[in-house]
């Protein structure tokens, strides 16, 4: 009895100083000097205490508590994101120039397949309920999903719309932003089918997602420095909070109450959550400039944010996007605590 007292008092404490003040800073950098490129996503493995995180050509594979350089993935044509299936031991790394999807050993770090999947992967996520990979490839407008226990592919999802961000609800859903439509659609994991297509009205290009399960509320971060919450059964907007520049990803940690927004602009912006239909800006911490992606650490509530000093260069060809170049030896992981 006294355990679970003590327990529940101690969620409470953590509630209250989360709703005060968040107190992150940097507390160090991780320089990072192997690999090439610019970074995309980043992805925890809480008990195994490593972060896997894209690096273009390569994953690298961190130890959280130390920072030390465990291992890479090697040839990972143009990484995006990376899924993890733990109680399978499998890993999955979206690569956008190769339209493949690398499956993994999570344990040995090895290579055990690399599975076709749309143009252009990027966004990609596991969900338990069903044990399937959701590959969200942007230029085809559709999803692959893979049976994370064997790397077959178990279908293709249509989405009309150029995906973004992803994340499941842990009950057969898995909610996808549509960037270019400004909706959000919800995919039933068994048939393998959208089910709800709900719009995020006034949102410009809604890119990060991030959920609290428990409440029932979705987090979009969208480019018009705006946060907006939805109720995942309905598609109702609750409210809408602001935000920083050019946001990439939200993260929601259930034991503060924190949902924490990182934008290229060089911030992350923290919201608390009072109640399911009340929230309020906590604060604004520094980062680095053009780090806009991150990765949280639930057990120890730390934010893992690569940065490195980015040089815009012309297009290759007439017409086409500025190239970005990270500059030599400037990159790195901040690491944000309370």
């Amino acid at each position: 009895m006294n355990r679970f007292v003590l327990c529940g008092v101690s969620s409470l404490i953590l509630a209250v100083l989360a709703s005060a003040a968040s107190g992150y800073h940097i507390l160090k950098k991780i320089p990072i000097l192997t690999g090439e490129g610019t970074w995309d996503f980043g992805t925890i493995d809480g008990p195994g205490r490593r972060l896997f995180l894209a690096h273009e050509t390569q994953v690298e594979v961190l130890n959280v508590d130390t920072g030390e350089l465990i291992s890479t993935i090697p040839d990972t044509k143009g990484a995006h994101g990376i899924a993890l299936a733990p109680e399978l031991n499998h890993g999955f790394i979206s690569n956008g120039t190769s339209a493949t999807v690398t499956m993994f050993d999570m344990h040995a770090l090895k290579r055990l397949a690399d599975i076709p999947a749309g143009d252009l992967p990027d966004s990609i996520v596991y969900d338990p309920s069903s044990k399937q990979v959701f590959s969200f490839n942007t230029v085809s407008r559709n999803a692959t999903v893979i049976r994370a226990v064997d790397g077959s592919v178990a279908g293709t999802i249509a989405l009309d719309g150029k995906p973004e961000f992803a994340v499941p609800d842990g009950q057969g859903h898995v909610f996808n932003n549509l960037v270019d439509k400004a909706i959000v659609a919800r995919i039933d994991a068994r048939t393998l089918a959208i089910d709800r297509r709900w719009p995020v009205t006034d949102c410009d290009r809604p890119t990060s997602l991030a959920m609290d399960e428990q409440t029932h509320r979705l987090f979009i971060g969208c480019r018009n420095l705006t946060l907006y919450v939805m109720d995942s059964d309905t598609g109702k907007i609750v409210t809408n909070l602001p935000i920083g520049d050019n946001v990439d990803t939200t993260a929601f940690d259930p034991a503060t109450g924190l949902i924490l927004s990182s934008t290229e602009d060089g911030i992350v912006t923290i919201i608390h959550e009072d109640g399911p239909d009340s929230f309020r800006l906590v604060e604004t911490v520094k980062t680095h400039k053009g780090s806009q992606t991150m990765a949280l650490d639930l057990k120890t509530h730390r934010l893992f944010v690569p940065y490195g000093d980015v040089n815009k260069l012309p297009p290759e060809t007439p017409g086409g996007k500025l190239r970005k170049k990270v500059a030599a030896n400037s990159f790195g992981i901040l690491v944000l605590g309370q």
